[in-house]
């Protein structure tokens, strides 16, 4: 097993007017080597608020990609591993206000849009695209196979382009994603051209839903090909992903149990996941791939990064 550790810098940016400067990226590269990390992954963005999250932006804020790579390096990080992008996110420079897969009219912007990753992500030493496969659940929509074919359409023409840029495209399913079990996962995967499209498996979002990410793991594990490492305190008992905007209702505002935060880091003694028996499996399947930690919903991002890193260095390297 080649197991390369990155880190998911999205926990930084928790609102509109957090991590926009670059001293705020720089203190967030420097704490993260200070813990143990030499790869990043960035969330997909829009507008000036999130320069580091479209081309555009960051060739505005740091003169070129080569000049974020720089800057990036004077502060011992050497890659950015992925990008992760939400198709139903508004994209303010393209006048997109929430596109779906499941939209074949949405194909050839999504596709656009996208582009500009893969072409970047070699320079920046990395090789993972990964989005959101599927839109929230919905009563207006089951994961049929006419469903899922609408979706693989999609993600098979971007992983088709992406391949051509040397970069590989992973389908992530969150706890709020309309997918539920490892059936409806398989049956987009199925779908998808193995060889352009892969799956990002998601330890917490997978133990959230109700699943159990080692059996995910191992199930998917030849279509498995980017990981986002992190642990999770509970589960959607209720159901609550039927929420209207459950992300926002459900993840951020704690659902009708007023739960503070869903995830929590690697070590925490309360965590779902066991993260050693994880990683464990990925050893026995043979994976060679990133595995991005992350600790969303962390009030106090550089204070997680030290407690993630710690567990790496210390308890699973044990």
């Amino acid at each position: 097993m080649t197991l390369r550790y990155s880190y998911g810098l999205n926990q930084w940016n928790a609102g509109h007017d957090r991590f926009v400067l670059r001293d705020d990226h720089v203190r967030a590269f420097k704490t993260l080597n200070a813990c143990g990390f030499d790869s990043v992954e960035i969330p997909c963005g829009s507008g000036r608020w999130e320069p580091l999250g479209r081309k555009d932006w960051i060739e505005k804020f740091y003169g070129s990609i080569r000049g974020l790579k720089d800057v990036m390096a004077d502060c011992g990080i050497t890659a950015v591993s992925s990008f992760i992008f939400n198709p139903a996110e508004p994209i303010f420079e393209e006048g997109a206000f929430g596109l779906s897969p499941l939209e074949p009219a949405h194909h050839g912007r999504i596709l656009q849009t996208l582009r500009q990753y893969a072409a970047i992500l070699p320079e920046l030493g990395g090789d993972r695209l990964v989005v959101r496969a599927l839109p929230d659940w919905s009563a207006n929509h089951v994961c049929d196979t006419a469903t899922m074919q609408l979706a693989a359409d999609c993600w098979n023409a971007v992983g088709a382009m992406a391949m051509r840029e040397g970069v590989r495209l992973a389908l992530n399913f969150d706890c709020v994603t309309m997918a539920r079990d490892e059936d409806d996962m398989a049956a987009l995967l199925d779908l998808c051209d193995p060889a352009a499209v892969g799956l990002s498996v998601d330890t917490a979002d997978a133990a959230i839903m109700g699943l159990d990410p080692v059996a995910l793991y191992r199930r998917f594990a030849a279509r498995v090909i980017h990981v986002q490492l992190k642990n999770a305190l509970h589960r959607d008992d209720l159901g609550e992903y039927r929420l209207p905007f459950p992300a926002k209702f459900m993840l951020g505002g704690g659902g009708a149990r007023h739960i503070a935060r869903w995830y929590c880091e690697l070590g925490d003694e309360d965590g779902l996941v066991d993260i050693a028996e994880f990683r464990a499996a990925l050893a026995a399947g043979g994976y060679d791939g990133w595995a991005v930690v992350e600790s969303d919903q962390s009030p106090e991002p550089a204070t997680s990064a030290m407690l993630n890193g710690w567990y790496l260095k210390m308890r699973a390297a044990a």
